[in-house]
């Protein structure tokens, strides 16, 4: 650890040696820079104020969800474990998608087992038997709107 001893003499501007003075040398801080911090500076009038236990914070609603308009078609799955199954892209896997048949506002909810993109210009592939809830399957092809 190294000290820095400083040295200040002060010379008058007249030269005159019995003016001189010379101060006692004082050290300095330490050049590593290892000095220990201030003490804190507080204002005047501080109170300690205690939180309360739990803070009520105010967020907003979440959005009523996406709303998508499209085509949809049935396939028939071998094993639909208890769920209704649907597939489209548009929706995370597990989503609870509603599907509203716009030719005549029938609806059904389903869950979405694929992401893989969908051939034939169809938005959602639907499970035939939950197909059969919005539409006969001959009339397949429909338009849809899928709100998930």
């Amino acid at each position: 650890m190294i000290t820095v001893l400083a040295v200040i003499v002060s010379l008058a501007s007249g030269g005159d040696s019995e003016s001189d003075e010379a101060v006692a040398p004082t050290p300095a801080s330490d050049v590593t820079g290892a000095s220990s911090p201030a003490d804190p500076a507080f204002l005047p009038g501080t109170e300690v104020v205690e939180a309360p236990e739990i803070i009520t914070v105010n967020v907003p609603a979440p959005p009523t969800g996406t709303v998508i308009s499209g085509r949809a078609s049935f396939i028939r799955w071998p094993q639909t474990l208890g769920l209704a199954p649907c597939a489209t892209p548009h929706a995370l896997i597990g989503a609870r998608i509603t599907v509203t048949n716009l030719n005549n506002a029938r609806s059904v909810v389903c869950d979405n087992v694929s992401i893989e993109s969908l051939g034939d210009g169809n938005t959602i592939i639907i499970h035939s038997d939950v197909f059969l809830e919005i539409a006969d399957l001959v009339d397949a092809p429909i338009p849809v709107e899928i709100q998930f």
